[in-house]
């Protein structure tokens, strides 16, 4: 198995942090050979960063079994295609190790043009971006925004086909109904699934978005209608990467013995839990 989202590190006032010996424990506890650390440098969700250059620090302590991922806030310098600041602190990221981008929880737009220009850098570089989406624009929220029915991500996608994308949070997860609304958007909404969303004609349509089945966000989309979250990963299994947003010890983490046990064939299984992972990160 290889977890595609983990934090480490100090991050949230009020709980103990996940400790690098903390984290290789459940690994091996759950049966988890890999897994990504992403950095925090945007200041949205957490209380504290992490920063890229510590990530990369860290990971080379388990170099066999952590995969460093780095991260720019958007917001930092002018970002734009004039200024190379940012492409060339990428670059050093890359060449120290860092094997993708993310996570993003900068609250902009998710067409924005800071959001295009590194977008544009990460296909340049290979890297696959995990990004968190939260609600509409406007909002006061977490992550990336869109309207409902995602049209910017639509707009992105189409705009820089080499760059992979893999999505994550209650923003993205909620759009698996057709019948979301803006208030359920940031919450985790209950029911069957009535009518299919965006996320399905997104994944079905494009070949560079992909889906972490992370979080409480994901979990709650795959068993909300149980029967249909079958249906659901046996369509999309080679576009969904098993993942736990795994952020402080004491955390429960339902998705693991969900995706162990879940009643689809053992074929399947495998392309969500490691091999869908090892062909973005080309590990083989």
């Amino acid at each position: 198995m290889i977890d595609y989202h983990v934090h480490i590190g100090k991050i949230f006032y009020g709980r103990k942090p996940l400790t690098l010996k903390k984290l290789i424990q459940t690994m091996d506890e759950k049966g988890i050979e890999k897994a990504i650390i992403l950095p925090i440098e945007n200041p949205e969700e957490t209380h504290w960063y992490n920063t890229t250059d510590n990530i990369l620090k860290l990971s080379k302590k388990y170099k066999d079994r952590l995969i460093p991922f780095c991260n720019v806030d958007p917001r930092r310098g002018l970002n734009n295609e004039n200024e190379k600041f940012i492409k060339n602190l990428i670059e050093e990221y890359v060449k120290k190790g860092a094997k993708g981008f993310g996570e993003i929880l900068a609250n902009l737009p998710f067409n924005d043009r800071r959001m295009k220009n590194i977008y544009k850098i990460c296909g340049e570089f290979c890297l696959s971006i995990v990004f968190h989406l939260g609600g509409i624009p406007g909002q006061s929220t977490i992550g990336l925004t869109d309207e409902i029915g995602l049209p910017y991500i639509e707009e992105v996608l189409n705009e820089f086909q080499n760059t992979i994308f893999v999505a994550h949070g209650p923003g993205w997860w909620a759009e698996i109904s057709g019948d979301v609304t803006p208030e359920q958007r940031e919450i985790y909404p209950k029911g069957k699934i009535e009518k299919e969303g965006k996320v399905q004609y997104l994944l079905s349509n494009y070949p560079n978005i992909y889906a972490d089945l992370s979080a409480g966000s994901a979990y709650n989309a795959l068993t909300r209608d149980h029967e249909y979250g079958i249906e659901f990963l046996n369509r999309f299994y080679n576009k969904l990467l098993f993942a736990t947003d795994y952020l402080y010890p004491e955390q429960k983490l339902p998705i693991i013995e969900y995706i162990k046990n879940v009643k689809i064939s053992d074929e399947k299984k495998r392309k969500i839990m490691s091999e869908n992972a090892k062909k973005l990160l080309k590990l083989e």
